[in-house]
């Protein structure tokens, strides 16, 4: 799922040389760190808030707009609270259209769940209220103690916006809105994972043993065009949804090695039956790992039109990270030893082509401790990989080649919002007009090339 926001293409571009601090500007804290993703759009760079609201005049700050370039704020954007006495909203990943609007989903706890339409200058335009009398239908209320609704952030295509939440990682809603209108066009019991041209890619709810289905369907009207069978659970969902490409959805295999840590688990109480007295656990494990290498996983490619295979390739260990680029998918593996690396997979010609795995090496220190890197940023030319202390760029064509490194204030690492699938990482980071945006919990920090000769 494309997160870090839209904007004419021109805008993303990525510093040639280290950059520097030029700015840190305050912003309100968002409800989670799923929800820290900037996005840009208009020449502006978007702040998701609602995490705290102003007693005084019933509102929330649910949006703050500060200018991509110069790092001044342009406005915010206020919605009025249900009722008096809430502490806040759970505000989802903004939007940007190309036409310089905004689209901003906001679910206030067991209240609404309403996607603002907003002005380029910040005013609001319209607020679809997407339950409308169903709330409970719906699950916008759930009466919980704690919240349990997660948004997808919002996909856009073909003059409709799709808006998307799932309610304790079982329970999942989809609605097709008119971009013009706000009206409804179609709904289902799914999420949505990504649009492309006229077609949305979702994924079904989970079953009791298996990790739901991958639809394709038409945006216009919610027909569906094709169906992957659903995944086992090992007890965790064996397939991710990873990135488009082109006309290629591209989702991460987990099956071999989900089965065999199964296998594995089974093999060590057989043979911890077999002891007299209770034996080492993590010994017999070893053991078993000695003789039993464990599988890694694979990225799969699947055509946008029909469903159809097109590529798979095995990749040594977990996927953690997963991003696209110009005709390529690059995503960040983590293998039995916790060394990571870069794989590329090569998709501009008839058959896509694998590049060799690049070691990565960020931060330093204790290896067992390290935290896994994310692929903040990628165009033909650089690449940014990013772990909780330090952003490094290097070459896209020869990623073992080094750019610059820069130290970060504040980790950027965000997981996914759907709770049911969080093990793939993204970032709070945005890069547009050479500036390299880093959103924290409570700050954003703007970086930029310095001027020649200073």
């Amino acid at each position: 799922m494309r997160v870090r926001g839209g904007g004419a293409e021109g805008e993303r571009h990525c510093p040639a040389r280290r950059p520097e601090l030029v700015s840190t500007v305050p912003v309100p804290d968002a409800w989670h760190e799923s929800y820290l993703p900037p996005a840009v759009g208009g020449g502006l760079l978007l702040a998701a808030a609602g995490a705290a609201c102003d007693a005084v005049t019933g509102t929330v700050p649910a949006l703050i707009a500060l200018d991509a370039r110069s790092a001044v704020e342009r406005f915010r954007v206020r919605v009025p609270l249900g009722w008096r006495g809430a502490e806040g909203c759970q505000v989802g990943v903004p939007r940007p259209l190309p036409d310089a609007r905004i689209l901003l989903p906001v679910y206030q706890w067991d209240e609404s769940f309403t996607v603002y339409l907003i002005d380029a200058d910040g005013r609001i335009l319209r607020a679809d209220d997407l339950a409308a009398g169903r709330e409970s239908a719906l699950d916008v209320y759930g009466a919980d103690v704690s919240v349990k609704l997660w948004q997808e952030p919002l996909a856009v295509g073909t003059g409709a916006y799709l808006a998307s939440w799932v309610y304790r990682a079982y329970s999942w809603h989809l609605q097709c809105r008119d971009l013009a209108t706000g009206a409804l066009r179609w709904e289902a019991a799914e999420r949505a994972l990504a649009a492309a041209g006229d077609l949305v890619v979702t994924e079904t709810a989970p079953g009791q043993d298996n990790g739901g289905e991958i639809v394709g369907r038409a945006i216009a009207d919610g027909r569906e065009r094709w169906r992957l069978p659903p995944w086992q659970i090992f007890p965790r969902r064996a397939r991710s949804f990873g990135a488009v490409v082109g006309d290629t959805a591209v989702l991460v295999d987990r099956g071999r090695r989900f089965a065999a840590e199964a296998a594995r688990e089974e093999a060590i109480v057989a043979r911890a039956a077999e002891f007299d007295v209770e034996p080492d656990l993590d010994d017999l494990a070893r053991a078993w790992e000695r003789q039993h290498p464990a599988p890694g996983e694979e990225l799969v490619g699947y055509d946008l039109a029909g469903g159809r295979e097109r590529w798979r390739y095995p990749v040594g260990g977990e996927v953690v990270a997963i991003a696209e680029g110009p005709a390529m998918v690059c995503a960040v593996v983590v293998d039995g030893a916790r060394r990571y690396r870069l794989e590329r997979i090569l998709v501009d010609g008839p058959r896509p082509r694998r590049s060799e795995p690049v070691d990565i090496d960020l931060g330093g220190g204790d290896v067992a401790r390290r935290d896994p890197p994310v692929i903040a940023y990628v165009d033909a030319t650089h690449l940014l990989l990013a772990d909780s202390t330090e952003l490094v760029c290097v070459s896209t064509p020869a990623p073992e080649t080094v750019v610059w490194r820069l130290p970060l204030p504040d980790s950027p690492l965000a997981p996914r919002p759907n709770p049911g699938d969080r093990r793939m990482l993204g970032s709070s980071i945005a890069v547009a007009y050479g500036r390299v945006w880093v959103r924290g919990t409570d700050s954003a920090w703007m970086f930029a090339e310095a001027a020649a000769g200073s």
